[in-house]
């Protein structure tokens, strides 16, 4: 050891022992207090922080104060302090430091060529200073992205505590050194790191070497944190409304409520007001929306748009309710107005109410529902009925003899304006015997199925008074084994799941009973075990019928998720069919249902892959078959392929089409974006989307080209151009949602590398439904 280490080490032990010894008085409340979680344990009450110096040369006077020359360090619970040379007086619980200062944080911080520092209060002011700010955890709900840290000059720098910076004559950016491509410049830049808020006065806003006016004073969220204030506009254009503004100001009136305002100009159309309201409570949240468009250029009418949903769960009484309600002015508002593909071409509009009540072993719930109709005059579809009330009840108790008695009803009131209107009414008493082994099961089940209806403006050859009762009797039974095996190098247990399902409803004829509200059940896996034929109350298929089916699967055994599915089961029937839905539907005259089969999982790394098949022997042809498949060997690296058909019949025309999307990188950030829905049967582009995101650290750009089949004989064209400054906020028309729907696995450039935004393989799956997001 060198003379001038073992002195520095000597003068280290001095100031330590010094500063232990003549330290702020226990209790008086001086020690560093921090508002964050510290990186030293947080003193306890009456406890003071020790601190400790070290240079290459110490002096001072005892419980006076104490000078570090060369290479001096100030080190206090999570605060350290570098410069050339530091003076600490005791009574004040002051440091100045001089020369090369550094200031560190809890991972913050400053350096500059001065700084005087309050230790205790981490308060003080540094001069001409470099700033850099730890990335903090959060950002806005449901958007993804990684926390950023920022980092800035200026002339000076006064903090007050760990969450407080007021910059003079300063800037401000989340891009990494070297990297000035964005950045606010201002004469006074405030940053609240508690509430993640900044205020910049006298600011200017330069994005590769272009700069904004100079605007007074400014408020915005560090790291997309929701702050009352205008956002980013959005800009787009589309062939249906040209070329559009929305400008919103949003209010964060609460925590758990907020609302926003927001005029949107559209060339072509004219200027609309779009209000928005959303609250989170205790007992319920939902959501309000209002759009008022009061003269369209092109059409000269007033046109309107009302939202309304709501969830309420009142305490622990077994009470709910939930309302859901949408309206439009007219049935082209939505193909006119909106740039959603889920939106633009909605149908039929909800507008019920209902209210539920739990008790434990029976719930009951009263609804009110109807629809809005919206018709495309090129392909006109029927209305449905109004339920207008609907009331439901269920119930399931287990007996102390192992029996489950269990009953469902209903009575309902169908209103139309133009078809038969009545009352129903359904009673379905049954009983199950569950007898489950670890190794298996068989439910026997039988029950009684009375139906009455009390029918108005029937006509002469319908009955006004109808009723129906019919007896079902149903086997369901299953066994379960499994075994180690080894596949793709991985542990899996893997499972055989046979099971059996018979099911017996003798005839009886319903063909004078109006249809309400039924159809033929779309046949599946799962309406293979089904009671009934059709969905709805209006009629009940006689049935003497087996299911044989069988399901593997394969199981990651520490975790017990699923990797892969296979199932595979038909229908097989013992009598020939009499229910019919109408007079014109054709009767079943096959013995056997079409065979349905597929597999689906992760059938390699990186591989994912979903396939289902349905084949008729009876008529030896395909019926149905969807086929996907997902490559996605690394983070915002995915390509899918997909492939549906389903054979003409008397209800839907043949569907024939390949759907292929895919988000890769080009080049150095630069990510191609695309995806094309094509139906061979009507040689047409269904959907197609085209675009590019650059990502270059500190920002994003996205630019996407969308087209879609809105109505019959009418595309909509649509361009979304986004600039996302990182941890400021998102210029432009967000494409984000669009996206997602689009590329199964999409994600964006700068989202946390293991968020992943959908397994599917099949894109447009699960989209949103009613709404007024644009």
């Amino acid at each position: 050891m060198t003379y001038v280490q073992a002195s520095r080490h000597i003068h280290a032990a001095v100031a330590l022992l010094a500063l232990a010894l003549c330290g702020p008085a226990a209790g008086q409340g001086q020690g560093l207090r921090l508002h964050r979680a510290p990186l030293a344990p947080a003193p306890q009450a009456g406890e003071s922080i020790p601190a400790f110096v070290i240079a290459d040369r110490i002096e001072g006077v005892a419980g006076v104060e104490v000078e570090a020359v060369g290479n001096a360090e100030l080190h206090r619970g999570a605060t350290t302090l570098f410069a050339d040379r530091i003076r600490y007086v005791n009574e004040f619980d002051e440091a100045e430091a001089i020369g090369n200062v550094r200031l560190r944080m809890d991972g913050d911080e400053l350096t500059g060529p001065r700084l005087r520092l309050r230790v205790g209060d981490n308060a003080g002011v540094i001069d001409e200073p470099r700033y850099t700010l730890v990335p903090r955890e959060g950002g806005v709900t449901g958007r993804a992205a990684a926390p950023t840290g920022a980092r800035g000059t200026a002339k000076a720098a006064r903090f007050d505590g760990r969450d407080n910076v007021r910059v003079t004559d300063g800037t401000f950016t989340t891009c990494k050194p070297g990297q000035d491509d964005w950045h606010i410049s201002a004469e006074e830049l405030d940053l609240d790191l508690g509430r993640e808020v900044g205020v910049a006065r006298g600011a200017r806003l330069s994005f590769l070497g272009m700069r904004t006016p100079a605007l007074p004073e400014i408020e915005f969220p560090l790291n997309n944190r929701r702050k009352s204030g205008f956002l980013p506009p959005s800009f787009g254009i589309s062939n249906a409304r040209g070329w559009e503004v929305l400008a919103p100001y949003y209010l964060n009136l609460a925590p758990n409520y907020d609302a926003t305002v927001a005029p949107r100009y559209m060339e072509r159309r004219g200027l609309q007001l779009i209000t928005q309201f959303r609250y989170l409570l205790p007992t319920s949240r939902g959501e309000a929306q209002v759009e008022v468009l009061p003269e369209d250029k092109a059409t000269g009418d007033a046109r309107w748009g009302v939202s309304l949903r709501d969830s309420s769960i009142f305490g622990t009484s077994g009470w709910s309710s939930n309302v859901n309600y949408t309206s439009v002015s007219d049935d082209q508002y939505f193909r006119d107005l909106s740039g959603r593909l889920a939106v633009a071409t909605q149908v039929y509009l909800p507008q019920e109410g209902s209210v539920t009540y739990g008790g434990g072993w029976w719930w009951s719930t009263l609804r009110l529902q109807r629809f809005q109709t919206l018709q495309d005059p090129a392909s006109p579809v029927a209305t449905p009925y109004a339920r207008l009330p609907q009331l439901t009840f269920a119930a399931l108790r287990p007996t102390r003899l192992g029996l489950d008695l269990g009953a469902t009803a209903e009575a309902v009131a169908f209103e139309h304006s133009t078809l038969v209107q009545g009352r129903r009414t359904t009673v379905y008493p049954y009983l199950a015997w569950p007898l489950l082994r670890p190794y298996g099961f068989i439910t026997p089940k039988i029950g009684v199925h009375v139906t009455h209806y009390s029918l108005t403006d029937a006509g002469p050859a319908t009955p006004t008074s109808q009723s129906r009762t019919l007896p079902i009797a149903s086997i369901d039974s299953g066994l379960f084994f499994e075994r180690n095996v080894s596949w793709f190098g991985g542990d899996f247990l893997q499972t055989l799941e046979p099971r059996a399902y018979y099911l017996r409803v003798p005839f009886r004829d319903q063909s004078a009973i109006p249809l309400f509200d039924t159809a033929i059940a779309d046949l599946s896996y799962a309406q293979l075990f089904s009671e009934n034929y059709y969905v709805g109350g209006d009629r009940i298929s006689d049935a003497n019928q087996l299911t044989i089916a069988a399901t593997s699967r394969l199981l990651r055994p520490a975790t017990g998720q699923e990797a892969v599915r296979a199932f595979v089961g038909q229908r097989f029937y013992f009598d020939e069919q009499h229910v019919r839905l109408t007079a014109t539907t054709p009767l079943r005259t096959a013995d056997t249902a079409p065979i349905i089969a597929g597999l689906g999982g992760q059938i390699a790394p990186d591989w994912r892959a979903d396939t289902a098949a349905q084949y008729s022997w009876s008529g030896a042809q395909l019926e149905r078959f969807n086929f996907g498949v997902r490559y996605s060997p690394q983070f915002a690296k995915v390509v899918t392929a997909a492939y549906r058909y389903a054979r003409e019949t008397a209800a839907q025309p043949e569907i024939r089409q390949i759907d292929v999307a895919a988000q890769w990188p080009l080049w150095r950030g630069l990510y191609g974006l695309a995806r094309l829905n094509y139906d061979i049967a009507g040689s047409q582009i269904v959907e197609s989307l085209a675009g590019i995101e650059y990502n270059a650290d500190c920002w994003i750009v996205r630019a996407v080209l969308q087209s879609f089949v809105s109505a019959t004989e009418k595309r909509t064209y649509q361009f979304f151009v986004q600039l996302e400054l990182n941890g400021l906020a998102r210029i432009g028309i967000d494409p984000l949602e669009a996206l997602q729907r689009n590329i199964p696995g999409y994600t964006p450039t700068n989202a946390p590398a293991q968020q992943s935004t959908t397994t599917d393989v099949f894109p447009g799956r699960g989209g949103p439904g009613a709404g007024f997001d644009y």
